[in-house]
């Protein structure tokens, strides 16, 4: 079903079975931004940046709608992970080009499932479906860091209850259950992952992830706080060739177990120079193409980057590495009509952005522990990026206050859960 927007945001009459009346510029390549929530909202400001169209497919209610650049540029249509699905959507789009990206896992799946049987008028950057099938499949991803000597958490595969007897008494202190689907996982349960004491308490938990269809994986903790996360941000082109690159450092995350990040600076790339080493060698294995996010933890063990994860889409904080100059976004879209890929690697060091009001709670919760006071939080957020509020598009900064009271009923529906457990 295909709904237009009016342009205070608001739903105007359905047009079954038709095109929104929105057209592009004569001349110009519009993006179909397919997505919601901020890594949507992120992905249509820095393409307005740089003066590219956009047209946002969405079955959600969030700030990204909210956006200036997408108020009259929405198509109502529900997440998905079928291909048969998308491409009868694309179909009746009025557009003679269009490059297609993708901002969530499921429409990556779609996309990715797509490129076969898409009309050549649909462009994509995206990495090879196996590359796709060995980042999404913990095991998978495993293997290929063993056998590229590759550091990483030590991680297991738990198809049954009866796979946990295969794990070493002595590891269970520092082990926690991960989902296979990090973004439906997240939707319901509100956390990244599961902590557990011992066996009985993740067969438990294993049972809630099965109850809900997904997946497990054990994987070792990494012991160290939150600011021993860093990632990689970056961009391959067609031709293999890694052409944009920042590296940040999370200082505070939300929840605080197993949570997002609430607050971040870069980093100098020198100092992660062995992780991106190391993440060079698996994207071009893979031969990936695309944008990328990667995840480390450094290990105060042994002073090792341990590869966590690598995400095949945009990310949560996209924008920030626009304003920080390494406009991935662009860059997807200029490799997409196989025009020239600028590289983009140079960028400021100790830049910062916050997500308002997660940084907040985040806040809170070290106050309450005594770790941080409050002249220290406001002197670090103060005149930091936010990763919602942008004076030349304000009104997304609005949605976390209309969307307060289904925050505060899931954070109740979570407590009762636990305490039924």
């Amino acid at each position: 079903m295909l709904t237009e927007m009016s342009p205070d945001g608001s739903e105007s009459a359905e047009r079954r079975g038709g095109a929104p009346e929105y057209r592009p510029e004569q001349g110009s390549v519009p993006v179909i931004v397919l997505g919601s929530g901020l890594t949507a909202l992120g992905v249509i400001r820095s393409l307005a940046d740089v003066g590219i169209e956009t047209l946002l497919v969405d079955g959600t209610r969030n700030l990204a709608r909210r956006s200036r650049w997408a108020r009259r540029r929405v198509i109502e249509h529900p997440e998905s992970t079928d291909p048969a699905s998308l491409l009868e959507l694309l179909e009746r789009l009025p557009y003679g080009k269009a490059v297609l990206l993708p901002c969530s896992d499921k429409w990556t799946t779609a996309v990715a499932g797509l490129r076969q049987s898409a009309p050549e008028r649909f462009a994509t950057s995206m990495p090879p479906q196996e590359a796709v099938s060995v980042l999404a499949d913990k095991a998978l991803l495993a293997n290929a860091l063993d056998r590229l000597e590759i550091p990483h958490p030590w991680t297991k595969v738990i198809t049954t209850e009866i796979d946990l007897d295969g794990i070493p008494e002595v590891r269970w202190p520092d082990i926690f259950l991960k989902p296979t689907d990090s973004q439906s996982f997240s939707q319901l349960f509100g956390v990244k992952a599961f902590t557990v004491s011992d066996r009985s308490d993740a067969a438990a938990k294993l049972q809630q992830m099965h109850d809900a269809g997904i997946g497990a994986v054990a994987q070792e903790y990494i012991p160290g706080p939150p600011d021993r996360h860093y990632f990689i941000d970056g961009f391959v082109d067609r031709s293999g060739r890694v052409k944009a690159l920042l590296s940040r450092r999370r200082i505070r995350m939300f929840p605080t177990d197993y949570g997002n990040s609430t607050f971040m600076h870069t980093v100098p790339l020198d100092f992660v120079a062995e992780a991106v080493a190391g993440l060079e060698r698996l994207l071009a294995d893979l031969f990936y193409r695309g944008i990328f996010s990667a995840e480390f933890k450094h290990d105060p063990r042994d002073d090792v980057f341990r590869l966590l994860e690598v995400n095949v889409r945009p990310w949560w904080y996209i924008e920030f590495a626009t304003l920080c100059g390494i406009n991935v976004a662009e860059l997807s879209y200029l490799d997409a009509l196989d025009r020239p890929v600028p590289n983009r690697r140079s960028f400021p060091t100790g830049a910062r952005h916050v997500l308002m009001p997660d940084d907040i709670f985040a806040f809170r919760h070290l106050r309450r522990n005594g770790s941080l006071s409050f002249s220290t939080w406001w002197r670090q957020i103060w005149g930091a990026s936010d990763a919602i509020f942008r004076r030349s598009d304000p009104l997304p900064a609005f949605d976390p206050i209309l969307v307060l009271p289904r925050r505060v009923l899931n954070k109740l529906r979570k407590v009762l859960r636990s305490m039924r457990s």
